[in-house]
This record gives structure tokens, C-alpha cells and sequence, in this order.
């Protein structure tokens, strides 16, 4: 069975209050463990310590031959800190305290607690800790056995290690609120720096991203990713500039080229002459489309989406017009279904008209016999579509065919009468006028183009 691979959360904040939380209670819950075990084993020392300082007293009293029972009781009458008994060489019992009971071993086995199992119906033992010291006597040797009880610190470690199960829990929660919030007030720049980076496109390069001013990494990072765009803005504002300046240049000596033609051709030459003239005028005409085509991607590049007002344009007509113009293949025009009724968007008429017009002749370029026209329009949407029965556009280039200069293999080469930028064109008018294009499978065979724009009245 194949491991399954474990993806951390995607969220910074998330992480890092995640992170403060496991070591908070790692750190919290440590530090507790310890606390117990200090406080469990100060209490048991005090004991100890309290224990062993009645037992000099004791063997003191002993020493100096105080009767046993005598010597276990202080003189003031304050109780022992302990249950004591005493014991001879032979091990007989010979004095024990008022409290005395079988808790003192009678072998004085040293430190030990008192097990906690108990035979059924016996008296339940509270846990004891023993201590046993030979004092020389006048009568001979003898056994101090001393059982102090230590219940007490078993209750008061029980009660703190409650308290520290609420609020240990409690601690980490705190910490791990105080870590979400001030996480997210330091990411809360460099969300506000990919939100506007997710805004700039190549036509609004000119925007920054916000900049903290302070000093640090997220500062840093703002004002490296500005000194990027400002040289991404140069590097497109110089390159716009020179399609635009090359493209007018281009302008006189193309148009001069086509008088010099049109006049060669009107003049008599050797046989052939007139077919040679009418194809350079072709070639012509496809270098004078190439430059126009180059003006108006740099015009758009330059200006970014329509400013001036959207006058009314009837897609209807500029269908009939595109079904009328000779072509290669014959074009069919289907009308709106409701009745032929115009279908009005709002733009630029001339050049909504190129870019059906591009559409157009590139279905016509690559159709087998056939190209077809639809104009439709619902809930506030106007839909031009173009089909053809040519090869079709495979679904991983559907996107690339937009792009500039890109001729796909085959079908998109040089000789076709293709420059690449046709379709280029067709984006960019849409795009700037609200609206979008696709490619489709064609019902026909080929591919289909699908213009949508918004009507008027939306």
C-alpha cells in the first residue's frame, strides 16, 4: 500500500500558531512535571528533616539514660513529628509513642513506604516513610524506628497537579489565541503586497506594491519586488516603443512601395508582367496588415483598456457584412433567432469589425468548404460564433493560438497567409471591450470561435 504524503497547512498563520502551540506545551508541560517533583520532593524533605532532628533529641535522651519511654516524649509536650518505637538487641519493643501502631516495622527496614495493598476488611494504611538510628545506651543498644506519614504530600501534589491540568490547557490556549493574532498583524503586509501584485497585469506595470516603513524583512522584500517592477516598466515601455516607432517607420516607405506597384502595373512589360506585380501587391498588402496589426497591439499595450464612451454596434450587420465579402469558401450567415433582431453591444465599431472580421478569415484560411456565422444573444450576453470544417485546433493549443506570432504546425503556416498575429488582435479588441473569446469543437468538424461581449442595454 502506498504511503500517503502528508501536506502541511498552506496557510503561514496556521503554521506558525501551530508552531507556538506545541512548544508552549511541550515547554508548559515539562515545567509542570517538574514543579511536581519539586514540590513532592521538598515536602518529603521537610519531613525527613523534621523527623530526624526529634530523633536527635531522642537519641540525646537516650544517650544520657532516660528511661525509653521517657525519652520519646518532648519535654515541652509537643507531639512527635513521627509514630516512634523502640526496640532492644533482641528486638523486643520496649517503648513506643502514644500513637504507635504496626506501621513501624519492628526490623526498622529503613526508607520505604507502606505497600497499599491490604489484606480484604483490614484497615487501610496511610502511606508511611521510615527512619532507623542505633543509639548506644547505658542498657545497651538500641533501635529508634521513627514512621513519618507523608499522605499529606500525596494530597497536596494531587491538588496542584489538578490545578495545573486546568490550567496548563488553559495557558497553551492563550498562547496559541496571542500567536493567531499577531501572526496575522505581521503577514498582514505582505497579504496587502499579493493582493496588488495579483492586480498588475503588463498594461498597469506602473503600479507598486505598499511598503511598510520599517526596516525589516517584509519591508525588504516590498521594495526589492518595486525595483523589479520599475525595471519590468522600462524594459515593456522600451519595447513598446520600439514596435510602435518601428511599425509608423514602416508606414511611408510600404506605402511608397505600393504606389511604385500600382504604377509598374499600369505601365506595359515583358509577358507575366502584370501576374508578377499583382503578387508582390499581394505580399504588400500582407506586410501593410502585419504593421496595422502591430500598431494596434502596441496602441493597446500603451493604453490599456477603452476610455472614451462605447457607442452602439449592431453585431447582426457586421455578420452580413463578413457573410458578403468574397472569400475562398463560401461564408453562411445565420441571423438571431428571435426574428433576425439586431444584436447591439457597445464599443468601437471599426475595430469590433476587424476582429470578426480576423475570425472570419482565419476559419475561412483553414476550412475545407465551408464557414459559418451565428449571432445570438441572452440574459445581457451577445455571442458571435464562427465555425469551420477545417482540421480544428487540438484542446492543448486552444489557449496558445491567442498568443502572438504563434502558428501552430501545419494547418498555421507562413504560406496559408498567416502572420500570427490575427488572432492576437481578436484577444486583444475583446478583451478591451469587456468581452472574451474561446475555441470549441466546431459541429461542423473544425474549430469553433466564440466572441462574447456585453450587449448595451447590460
Amino acid at each position: 500500500m502506498a504511503s500517503r504524503r502528508i501536506h502541511p497547512p498552506r496557510s503561514v498563520r496556521v503554521r506558525i500558531t501551530l508552531a507556538a502551540v506545541v512548544v508552549t506545551a511541550v515547554a508548559v508541560g515539562a515545567a509542570g512535571w517538574l514543579l511536581v517533583l519539586s514540590v513532592e520532593d521538598a515536602q518529603v524533605a521537610d519531613i525527613r528533616r523534621s523527623v530526624n532532628d526529634y530523633l536527635d533529641e531522642v537519641a540525646g535522651r537516650l544517650e544520657a539514660g532516660d528511661d525509653p519511654q521517657d525519652a520519646l516524649t518532648a519535654g515541652d509536650g509537643t507531639p512527635p513529628p513521627a509514630q516512634l518505637r523502640v526496640t532492644d538487641e533482641s528486638g523486643e519493643v520496649v517503648a513506643t509513642s502514644p500513637e504507635s501502631d504496626d506501621s513501624v516495622d519492628d526490623d526498622g527496614g529503613g526508607d520505604r513506604p507502606a505497600s497499599d495493598e491490604t489484606p480484604s476488611g483490614a484497615e487501610v494504611m496511610a502511606p508511611v516513610d521510615t527512619i532507623a538510628r542505633t543509639v548506644e545506651t547505658p542498657a545497651g543498644d538500641l533501635t529508634v524506628i521513627a514512621a513519618a506519614p507523608v499522605d499529606q504530600v500525596g494530597r497536596n501534589v494531587d491538588a496542584l497537579t489538578d490545578r495545573l491540568a486546568i490550567g496548563l490547557p488553559a495557558l497553551v490556549a492563550l498562547v496559541g489565541v496571542i500567536a493567531w493574532v499577531l501572526a496575522g498583524r505581521a503577514l498582514r503586509p505582505v497579504e496587502a503586497m499579493r493582493a496588488e501584485a495579483e492586480r498588475i497585469t503588463a498594461s498597469t506595470l506602473h503600479r507598486r506594491l505598499p511598503q511598510a516603513p520599517t526596516d525589516d524583512e517584509v519591508g525588504r522584500l516590498a521594495h526589492t519586488m518595486n525595483t523589479m517592477l520599475g525595471r519590468l516598466e522600462t524594459a515593456s515601455a522600451q519595447q513598446r516603443r520600439f514596435v510602435s516607432d518601428a511599425s509608423h517607420e514602416l508606414r511611408s516607405p510600404i506605402a511608397t512601395l505600393r504606389a511604385g506597384l500600382e504604377v509598374a502595373r499600369s505601365k506595359p512589360g515583358p509577358p507575366g508582367w502584370a501576374a508578377r506585380v499583382d503578387s508582390l501587391l499581394a505580399e504588400e498588402s500582407c506586410l501593410e496588415l502585419l504593421v496595422d496589426d502591430l500598431l494596434l497591439l502596441a496602441a493597446y499595450d500603451e493604453n490599456g483598456p477603452l476610455a472614451a464612451p462605447a457607442t452602439p454596434v449592431d453585431l447582426t450587420a457586421l455578420a452580413t457584412e463578413e457573410g458578403q465579402r468574397p472569400r475562398r469558401v463560401p461564408v453562411q450567415v445565420v441571423p438571431p433567432s428571435a426574428g433576425g433582431d439586431a444584436v447591439v453591444v457597445g464599443g468601437v465599431r471599426h475595430q469590433l469589425a476587424r476582429a470578426l472580421s480576423n475570425l472570419v478569415d482565419n476559419a475561412a484560411r483553414h476550412a475545407a468548404t465551408a464557414v459559418r456565422i451565428s449571432v445570438s444573444h441572452h440574459r445581457g450576453t451577445a455571442t458571435f460564433v464562427v465555425d469551420d470544417d477545417g482540421p480544428g485546433i487540438p484542446p492543448d493549443d486552444r489557449e496558445r493560438v491567442f498568443e502572438r506570432f504563434t502558428r501552430l504546425d501545419g494547418g498555421r503556416a507562413r504560406h496559408d497567409g498567416g502572420s500570427g498575429l490575427g488572432l492576437a488582435v481578436v484577444h486583444s479588441i475583446l478583451t478591451n471591450h469587456h468581452g472574451s473569446i474561446r475555441v470549441d469543437d466546431s459541429p461542423l468538424g473544425g474549430a469553433r470561435f466564440v466572441a462574447e461581449l456585453p450587449t448595451l442595454s447590460s
